[in-house]
């Protein structure tokens, strides 16, 4: 049962994967949408895509620590006022100031207690971000832009009619929309219209709602929650590592950049999926 009347948006950013699929799982048992990032540099992009409530981020990491991390959070407008929690194994004073000085609110010490989490979880207010969230979908809405499927085939004929045989961003979007669809119907058995798709610098990230099948949702509710929610990650990551060939395909043919590496994580809670590629470069469009 959620600690909190409304579902928050949690980012959690560690490099030791056990330890953050553990406080994902926690956070979604509480009630909440996680979504878990093993490194530091990844997780801008993906908070910028995520738009979290609340970040509990890890202070020792190999590619970015915590506090430059956060220091360059501080820096994007967006997450200005939003919660940065860290936590850490670090018990000296000097690491707890350091990152407060980069912007933290709230230093946790591993292993952090579960009454810690529910305070944290508790002391935030989601409505400023939900409100920042509904204006920027809003304008996205507003603005002009096709339909929001392009069959590949339609693609690839208004391609080879363009001097430059490339697409435009929105026509990337669209056709990789449509793509993702007929995929869950084909390849997995269901369908889910719920479908959005953002480039933000060398990244792709998807996002689909609204997907637990009924099995998954009873299996999510068994005598052993954490054990059921733990099967349906595991068992999404195969589904999607199997077809990883054919979905990177798919990317390709959109963007003309190849997949460098791809990230896979579910709310076992809210049902929300989200796929994340990288690429090598950063797209060009026409």
């Amino acid at each position: 049962m959620s600690t909190i009347e409304k579902p928050l948006r949690i980012l959690i950013v560690d490099d030791n994967r056990d330890g953050a699929d553990a406080l994902g799982l926690l956070v979604e048992a509480l009630g909440n949408q996680a979504h878990v990032t093993y490194g530091g540099i990844q997780a801008l992009d993906v908070a910028t895509a995520f738009q979290p409530d609340l970040m509990l981020i890890d202070l020792v990491m190999p590619d970015i620590d915590g506090c430059d991390l956060t220091t360059q959070l501080r820096r994007i407008p967006q997450f200005k006022h939003t919660k940065i929690v860290a936590i850490t194994g670090l018990k000296d004073e000097r690491h707890k100031v350091q990152a407060m000085k980069a912007g933290c609110d709230l230093v946790l010490t591993k292993p952090v207690a579960l009454e810690d989490i529910k305070s944290v979880l508790a002391s935030v207010d989601p409505a400023a971000a939900t409100s920042s969230r509904t204006r920027k979908a809003s304008k996205q809405q507003s603005a002009p832009a096709l339909e929001n499927r392009l069959p590949i085939d339609e693609a690839r004929r208004i391609r080879s009619d363009r001097k430059s045989k490339s697409l435009t961003q929105t026509e990337s979007e669209a056709a990789i929309c449509d793509g993702i669809i007929r995929f869950q119907e084909e390849y997995l058995g269901w369908r889910s219209d719920q479908v959005q798709i953002h480039f933000i610098k060398d990244l792709l990230v998807i996002r689909i709602r609204s997907v637990l099948t009924l099995a998954e949702r009873q299996l999510g509710k068994t005598a052993a929650p954490e054990k059921g929610r733990d099967l349906i990650k595991q068992t999404r990551k195969q589904l999607l590592e199997l077809a990883r060939p054919m979905l990177e395909s798919l990317v390709y043919e959109a963007v003309g950049i190849k997949v460098r590496s791809m990230h896979h994580d579910i709310s076992t809670v809210t049902g929300e999926e989200v796929i994340v590629f990288s690429f090598g470069e950063i797209p060009r469009f026409e």
